[in-house]
Order: C-alpha cells, then sequence, then structure tokens
C-alpha cells in the first residue's frame, strides 16, 4: 500500500498514519504480546497482519475468479479461511472501550471480493462485532428477513444461524428460536446436530412450561442417541455435544445414569489437544455434573483443576456452593465484597440463586441485604427466569430454606442458556469458540 492510500482496514485514515508503523509483524509477535497480557499492541498488530493481507487479496483474488474460475474458487476458500483467523485474532483482543467500528470496516472489507462466500464471511463478523457491542438493532432485519423467509438470497449459513440464535435466545422469543432450530436442522448433514438442534427446541419448551411437548422431544433424542456413537474419537466437540444431551435429558428423566454417561464420554475425550480455555470448559463441565449428582467432594475437586487454568465467573460461582454444601466457608460477606456484578453478564442468575443459599444457611443478614440490592438492579426478559428470581426474592424474605428447590430447578438449564466461553469478559459464540479451540 501506499503511504497516502485509505488503509485497506477500513479505518478510513492513510495507511501510514494507520497500520503501516505495525506492518510486517507476525503471528509470533502477536502471541508474544498476548501472553504478556499486552492486549491493546496485539489488536494493533492483529489489524495490521489483516491489512496486510487484504493487499494481497485485493491484487490477486477477483482477477484470477474471473480468469480462471477453478483455480480461483480454491484461491477464494483459502482468502475466506484466512480473513475469519485473522479477524479471531482481532476479536480476542479489542481493547475495552474501543472506538473502532468494525461493523463499518467489514463493510468496507466485504467490498474487495465480488463473491458470496466472502461477502458471507465479512457480513458474520459484521453481526458479531454488533452482538458483542450489544447493538442488537443490528441484527433485527436479518432475523426478521431468517424466520419469515421473505428474502430469498437471505444469509443462512449455519454458523450464522447460530450466532443470530444466540443473540434472540435471552429474549425468550420461542417462534423464532423454534423456527432457527428448524432451518439448522435442516441445513446440517450431521446426525448428531441434527439431533442437538432438536433437543435444544425441547429445552425451549420446557423454559416456557410446555413440559409434555419437551419431554416427548427429549426422549426422541435419547432414542436415537442409544442407538450407536455417532462420533468418532477425535471428533471432539461432536464428543461435548453427547456428553452435554446426556447430562441435560437427567433434567427430563432424573436417572442418575444418564449423568453417569455423561461423565464416561468426557472421560474419553482426548483432552491434551485443548488449549487452557478448553481445558478449564472440559473439567468445569465434570465438575458441574458432580454437582447435580451432589458429589460436591469431586464437584470441588474439578472446579479447583478448572480455574487452575482459567479464572471463570461460573467455576467461581459453583464452587461456592460447593463449599457451602460442605460447611467449609464462613465468611460470605468477604466474597461478596469480591465480586463485580455489574460485570458479571449472564452469569448473574446463577450467581444470585446461589450466594442467597448461602446467605440463608450462614443466617448471614448482612449478605442478604447485599443480595436483594443485586436483584433490585436485574432486568430478565425471559419469563422463566424473572420467575426464579420473584422465587429468590421471597426466599430471602422468609429465610426457610426451600431455596435449594429452586437452584435445583434452574440448575438443569444452566449449561445450556448460559454457556457462553468468556474473551476478556464478553459473552460470545459458543460454538464457534470450541472450533477454534480444536484448531
Amino acid at each position: 500500500m501506499l503511504d497516502d492510500e485509505k488503509c485497506l482496514c477500513g479505518s478510513g485514515r492513510l495507511y501510514s498514519m494507520c497500520c503501516k508503523p505495525f506492518s510486517g509483524q507476525g503471528i509470533e509477535n502477536y502471541k508474544k504480546e498476548i501472553d504478556s497480557k499486552n492486549y491493546i499492541k496485539a489488536y494493533y498488530i492483529a489489524v495490521a497482519m489483516l491489512s496486510d493481507y487484504l493487499e494481497d487479496v485485493r491484487k490477486h483474488t477477483n482477477r484470477i475468479l474471473k480468469d480462471n474460475p477453478v483455480i480461483g474458487r480454491f484461491v477464494l476458500h483459502k482468502d475466506v479461511n484466512a480473513l475469519s483467523e485473522l479477524s479471531d485474532r482481532i476479536f480476542h483482543c479489542i481493547p475495552k472501550g474501543n472506538t473502532d467500528n468494525w461493523g463499518e470496516r467489514f463493510e468496507f472489507i466485504k467490498g474487495l471480493v465480488d463473491a458470496e462466500d466472502w461477502k458471507n464471511e465479512c457480513e458474520y463478523y459484521q453481526l458479531l462485532y454488533y452482538e458483542l457491542n450489544n447493538d442488537k438493532g443490528k441484527f433485527s432485519e436479518q432475523i426478521e428477513a431468517i424466520v419469515k423467509n421473505t428474502k430469498v438470497d437471505v444469509h443462512t449459513d449455519q454458523r450464522m444461524l447460530e450466532l443470530l440464535r444466540s443473540v434472540i435466545l435471552p429474549s425468550g422469543q420461542l417462534t423464532e428460536l423454534l423456527k432457527l432450530d428448524d432451518i439448522l436442522i435442516e441445513k446440517t448433514d450431521s446426525s448428531l446436530m441434527k439431533l442437538k438442534y432438536k433437543f435444544d427446541k425441547a429445552i425451549q419448551l420446557a423454559l416456557v412450561s410446555d413440559n409434555t411437548s419437551a419431554k416427548k422431544i427429549a426422549d426422541e433424542v435419547m432414542a436415537e442417541l442409544e442407538k450407536g456413537i455417532l462420533y468418532t474419537e477425535d471428533e471432539l466437540y461432536l464428543q461435548d455435544v453427547t456428553a452435554q444431551i446426556y447430562e441435560m435429558y437427567y433434567n427430563f428423566d432424573p436417572d442418575i445414569k444418564w449423568l453417569e454417561k455423561s461423565l464416561q464420554i468426557r472421560d474419553l475425550m482426548k483432552t491434551e489437544r485443548f488449549n487452557e480455555a478448553g481445558k478449564a470448559k472440559y473439567y468445569t463441565d465434570i465438575a458441574y455434573t458432580y454437582w447435580k449428582m451432589g458429589n460436591y467432594k469431586a464437584a470441588e475437586q474439578h472446579f479447583h483443576t478448572s480455574l487452575g487454568y482459567e479464572k471463570t465467573a461460573f467455576a467461581q460461582i459453583y464452587l461456592l456452593d460447593c463449599l457451602i454444601e460442605q460447611k467449609k466457608i464462613k465468611n460470605l460477606k468477604q466474597y461478596l465484597e469480591s465480586v463485580e456484578f455489574e460485570n458479571m453478564g449472564v452469569d448473574s442468575i446463577d450467581f444470585l440463586v446461589i450466594v442467597g443459599n448461602a446467605a440463608i444457611r450462614l443466617n448471614d443478614s448482612d449478605s442478604i441485604e447485599t443480595i436483594k440490592s443485586y436483584l433490585k438492579k436485574m432486568t430478565v426478559e425471559v419469563p422463566y427466569y424473572k420467575l426464579c428470581l420473584k422465587e429468590l426474592e421471597l426466599e430471602l424474605e422468609k429465610k426457610s430454606g426451600r431455596i435449594m428447590r429452586l437452584l435445583s430447578k434452574l440448575s438443569p438449564l444452566k449449561e445450556y442458556i448460559i454457556f457462553q466461553p468468556q474473551v476478556n469478559g464478553v459473552g460470545i459464540n459458543g460454538e464457534k469458540i470450541i472450533e477454534d479451540l480444536l484448531k
């Protein structure tokens, strides 16, 4: 790029004043800054790496697609994969409060290549950026088009549908969610993923108390799953999906054998292929299953192992409950003072229920008042969770000890609803992250 050209990252600034100072730095430089927690510098290196690659794309891709379509499709496939990898690095370390509008930047990048796959990839990252920045309005037209099938050219690849689903999930829009699940079932070629999306429908119906329909669908999924293994030993993500279905089916049929099967599947997973975040999730999943079994000692051990790899709010919250159940914690107020409740996001409901249980068990009136103040700050749209929080509020007033029944009622759906791995404290698409961990 020339110094007086507009930078290809889409910032609108001149190249000399934008990416040039960081140009030429490779993945090792990026990793070094990430390891040193210099996220701002890592971010600028990642953006420059994208600009460097886009220069090659601008020079060659459109021309090859026109002159030799067969080779051009191969080059395009490589370019789309590179765009995904480079964009993931940028999104991994966007500094808090950063004002770079990647929605607009990807609109510019989208125009560099005249190919649907390229434009779809840019559109995915546009919407991911808006989701990370809580700009939900940007999704309205896309979701409406998919759900109502009003546009024949609407972008409906599986990853985009997963992202859209994750955005509308907290709103509790049942009709839209069921429609997206039906589209996902139709589009996927994997027999196991078809069962996963079908089980998702059962969960959604359970959340609106249509327990008969939910149980019927869940039973159908389990009957298919029990016919035989639908994954190979190298397909870690599909193993994880299968383990989750067994663990969640326990909520429809409370036989401990389903939890035991979930643990058996996880025990066979090749954990050496996970990075630190992947191992943290792996041990948290095992710990949570033990927690549901009432084996708080084993759950405590696995939560500690998980936290040794990465500090996550979910593991810390449920570890607290394990310690309370084993009467190992005395000073709840000190624990509460160390928590940044405003930054807890999707884990806030679990946090309130579990510390509420702890406060009642310890008869800690100061902590109960603190939790009441947190409850006043909560805004929840899903009716199911509104009811759970209202019950919690009543239990805190009565201190009657019935809160464990509320906890049992909430937690079975937790892993499906709340599960969103954290990158710098921001919840993002779970399935995309697992795919990235396996790389």
